[in-house]
């Protein structure tokens, strides 16, 4: 049995079906005719036809190609069956009617529920077609069909849409275009200003001379008056009709329009564009030309547009010219199609992105390969309220990893921010600037924080990879009084492991906090601690000329965007669900393959701070794990007390102690109401293999015990601090008391007069 024969039997045993015809091979194509009963309204049934023109049986022509049964075959109906209803694909006039019968591929259709599907879609769709139901709007409102235009017009339906006037009267904007066989080809000026004394201009071009032409010409944008704050509302489905500017401004006034106000402006236009000294009317071959765009308030959002209810109807106003009749006007009017310009709506709309949610203003710290990327992806994503910070400029070199590529200039190379702003221009976004001075600036300096971070920015991303910059910003005055939140993003290991911070709601999780629980994590993920470490997990000075070289980590721009896509996901998650209630760390592990990552994120909440006033004053930070593990471990232990080791790192430019975690006290360690003694057994080992698994990011920073009843350091407490601070050799030490009422510090910090015997060798850890 053929492929054909198998579909003839198919359709045969179709209950839906009445007659089903036999094949007939048309121009290589099979054609199979079936007829289909349709349930008509109660109130057509004597008649045999609807209201909306649907007979009570209706042929279909089943069209089955050269592919079949790869590809599906195509229904059409009848050559004169009713073009006033929607969901018809273009048609052109005598041929047979093509139904859009299914939103999406029908070829899909076929191999996912096969040919009955296809079948049972034709007879659902004309069982709507005449109930008058083809238009459901929880599915949407179908768009006016173009059947055949040989003009297009380019132009944002939202931007127009917007820059409409809401009293109704006419906007006249300016279009350059092209001709092209018929019609036009033709870009909507993205600035939409208002220019009344707009007059047509034309050149011919190509060759033999005047095979087409270009120029500019006026275009008209309309819609009904606004009342009240409620628009007029075009709620029923009407077919094509304009031909001629009478025809056209007919239809203007169907949806509301002011026909006069419309007319009156097409023929203003046109006779200044005839009376204009500095041109010859006679020279413009192709004659005269004008764009009209109808804006439309439907019932509900397009199909396939969530969120705008607005249609946008181009037309393409042609005038013929005798040059010895110039003022005659000879118009015919044809329906262009629209095509979507380039704009952060459309950028959204492709990125599956709501049109509400890309407002957030984001700034960008860092414009080198990881930020280049990220940068990007937002921006080609909608998100274009973005402020570029970086005070690099390009070199060749960077062109290895950066998302942008442009030829360098042997006078001036690009500034990183200017490149990117350069870039986002292009795909259409405008609320961009670029900054050209240092991140560190702008994190420590309140007035250029002001002039650089908007005051309703969102969120500041750094993709410096620097450690000054998250120095600065742990210090970072401004970014305390700033309701934005900033995240850091920064790659390790050659690219191995990928590592997103976002700081907790008033900066109670802070990127450093970020940066060092990272670390913690080692301690406790393997995989985590050998992606970091790799074969080294320092950066590589790479020689980029014969007497220079950069400081970066040697990996190829494929690496970096493995990390970087994932990374914007992240962002763009954040920009449109909204920041998250607590810090987020986001850490990525390439897979085994190295062609994937594995990512984990952890939520974490405020580090508790105790400010110190000693030794010049430290601000202690102990993160959420070590403070639950304290009082764990100080809960068990009930009246008697408890202690052990900490982990963690100082600071000593931003004086800032952070304690990640904790070492267990030694079996040896003696606990008692009145007193804790750490043990010694194994503890320096222990020590040293906590250092080891963090990388060398922490060391031991101090003990802390418990209070069971309260109560400030002792003097024993005191003793012991000094006694380990005068062995650590001029680093901080810290005495960390759990009491029923919170924690309490103390920070030592001597220098050593010379080597003592110590149950702790401080420098053995570094």
């Amino acid at each position: 049995m053929t492929a054909i024969d198998d579909a003839l039997d198919q359709l045969k045993r179709h209950r839906g079906l009445s007659r089903v015809g036999n094949p007939i091979e048309v121009d290589g194509a099979v054609r199979i005719e079936i007829d289909i009963p349709v349930e008509l309204p109660s109130r057509s049934r004597p008649s045999g036809i609807s209201a909306t023109g649907v007979r009570a049986i209706e042929t279909c022509t089943l069209v089955f190609p050269t592919g079949w049964p790869l590809c599906a075959p195509r229904p059409y109906l009848r050559a004169d069956f009713p073009l006033d209803l929607p969901h018809i694909n273009p048609h052109r006039a005598g041929q047979l009617v093509s139904p859009c019968v299914f939103e999406g591929s029908l070829d899909e259709l076929l191999h996912r529920f096969g040919l009955d599907a296809i079948v049972d879609q034709v007879i659902e769709w004309l069982g709507n077609a005449a109930a008058g139901t083809l238009i459901d709007l929880a599915q949407g409102w179908e768009p006016t069909r173009r059947d055949a235009c040989p003009s297009t017009v380019v132009f944002s339906a939202e931007q127009v849409g917007a820059a409409a006037p809401e009293d109704g009267a006419i906007l006249t904007t300016i279009a350059g275009y092209a001709t092209v066989e018929g019609g036009l080809y033709a870009y909507v000026s993205r600035a939409l200003e208002a220019q009344p004394a707009l007059v047509f201009e034309q050149a011919l071009q190509g060759e033999p001379r005047g095979k087409w032409a270009s120029g500019r010409c006026a275009t008209f944008v309309a819609r009904a008056p606004i009342v009240d704050g409620h628009p007029h509302v075009a709620a029923t489905y009407r077919p094509e009709t304009a031909v001629d500017p009478d025809s056209l401004l007919a239809r203007a006034a169907e949806l509301g329009i002011d026909r006069e106000a419309l007319a009156q402006a097409l023929g203003d236009y046109y006779r200044r564009s005839i009376l204009d000294p500095r041109q010859d009317p006679r020279g413009w071959a192709k004659g005269l030309y004008a764009i009209v765009i109808l804006v439309v308030q439907r019932p509900a959002s397009l199909v396939g547009v969530p969120g705008r209810s607005i249609e946008v109807l181009p037309y393409v106003v042609h005038y013929e010219l005798d040059p010895k009749s110039p003022f005659e006007r000879n118009a015919s009017v044809q329906p262009a199609f629209h095509a979507h310009a380039l704009s952060p709506e459309l950028l959204a709309r492709a990125s599956g992105h709501p049109l509400a949610a890309m407002k957030p203003k984001v700034v960008l710290l860092g414009c080198g390969s990881l930020g280049s990327k990220l940068g990007l992806h937002l921006g080609r994503g909608g998100f274009g309220n973005l402020t570029f910070v970086d005070n690099e400029a390009m070199s060749p070199h960077n062109l290895a990893r950066h998302a942008l590529v442009d030829e360098m200039s042997a006078l001036l190379p690009p500034n990183k921010a200017d490149h990117m702003k350069a870039a986002f221009a292009n795909l259409s976004h405008a609320e961009v600037r670029a900054v050209n001075v240092d991140a560190v600036s702008v994190l420590t300096d309140a007035v250029r924080f002001t002039d650089v971070v908007p005051e309703d920015a969102a969120l500041i991303l750094d993709a410096t990879a620097s450690l000054q910059v998250l120095a600065a910003a742990s210090k970072s005055a401004p970014l305390a009084g700033h309701t934005g939140r900033i995240a850091r993003a920064a790659l390790y290991g050659q690219g191995r492991c990928a590592v997103l911070m976002l700081e907790g709601p008033g900066r109670g999780a802070r990127v450093d906090d970020l940066a060092s629980l990272l670390f913690e994590h080692c301690r406790a993920h393997p995989l985590i601690r050998a992606a970091i470490a790799g074969n080294a997990s320092e950066p590589t000075r790479i020689f980029v000329g014969d007497n220079c070289r950069s400081l970066t980590s040697p990996m190829s721009d494929a690496v970096v965007s493995r990390s970087a896509a994932p990374m914007a996901i992240q962002v763009e998650r954040w920009l449109i669900d909204g920041l998250p209630p607590s810090g987020q760390l986001c850490i990525g592990v390439a897979d085994a393959t190295g062609l994937g990552m594995t990512w984990a994120t952890i939520a974490v909440q405020s580090a508790t701070v105790i400010p110190v006033a000693e030794d010049g004053g430290w601000e202690v930070r102990v993160l959420p794990a070590a403070a639950a593990a304290i009082e764990a471990d100080a809960c068990h232990w009930g009246k008697l007390e408890t202690g052990g080791a900490l982990i963690g790192r100082a600071s000593y430019e931003c004086r800032i102690i952070t304690i990640t975690g904790l070492v267990d006290a030694p079996p040896d360690s003696v606990r008692a109401e009145d007193r804790f003694i750490l043990g010694t057994s194994g503890l320096v080992s222990a020590l040293r293999d906590a250092h080891a698994e963090a990388l060398g990011h922490l060391m031991f920073i101090g003990t802390w015990h418990s209070h069971p009843r309260g109560g400030p350091h002792s003097g024993l407490d005191r003793a012991t601090l000094r006694a380990i601070a005068e062995d650590a050799g001029g680093l901080p030490a810290v005495s960390l008391v759990w009491t029923p009422t919170g924690l309490r510090c103390a920070v030592d910090r001597r220098h050593r007069q010379q080597r003592a015997l110590s149950m702790i060798d401080v420098e053995d850890l570094q």
